[in-house]
């Protein structure tokens, strides 16, 4: 039943005269009673209907650019190399604030570490120093004496020993912070 609808349609659509857009909009008056009066026609557009969407009639090479649009974009080009160029000479100081804080860390450790090695050397000879003289004690009150002596001698050297450190890891501290700190201080100068 449907194919015998659609076979009647396409009969009389093929049946009827084709009619031009152009011959029917000269013939016509645009304005009725003045015939040929065209002051106030409606310019043909190119894209009307199916070829509406049709890019290749599209020309971008000839299409010009407003001043305005290529001012803002030769701009924001501008602003984001000099952006870019920011943020790389920033990420390479911090780089080079990175090492030199690496750097101080690495000597300030092996600093430290030879004054314990040194400390436990001598630690180490005055505890056999004072076994070498508790063989030779002759009476336990010389002993007692020697182990007296050693003990104060031992304080006084740890004492000492543990200032020395600790102004060793004070002083690598202000030398480890110190890159990062001038780093930091530029940068707030700077904003």
């Amino acid at each position: 039943m449907t194919t015998n609808k659609t076979k009647t349609t396409r009969t009389r659509a093929a049946n009827k005269p084709a009619v031009d857009a152009k011959t029917e909009a000269t013939t016509t008056p645009i304005i009725p009673g003045m015939p040929g009066f065209e002051a106030f026609k409606v310019p043909e557009m190119p894209f009307a209907g199916a070829d509406m969407f049709d890019v290749s009639k599209f020309d971008g090479a000839n299409m010009e650019v407003p001043t305005m649009v290529r001012d803002m974009a030769e701009k924001a080009v501008s602003q984001t190399k000099d952006g870019y160029a920011k943020v790389k000479a920033a990420a390479e100081e911090s780089i080079d604030v990175v090492e030199e804080t690496l750097e101080t860390v690495r000597e300030t450790a092996l600093e430290v570490q030879h004054r314990a090695m040194d400390n436990a050397k001598a630690n180490t000879d005055a505890a056999y120093d004072f076994f070498k003289d508790m063989f030779s004690v002759k009476s336990v009150s010389e002993a007692v004496e020697l182990q007296t002596s050693f003990a104060r001698q031992q304080f006084e050297m740890f004492s000492a020993q543990s200032k020395d450190l600790s102004s060793l890891t004070g002083k690598a501290v202000t030398e480890t912070f110190s890159p990062a700190k001038q780093a930091a201080e530029k940068v707030m100068k700077a904003a």
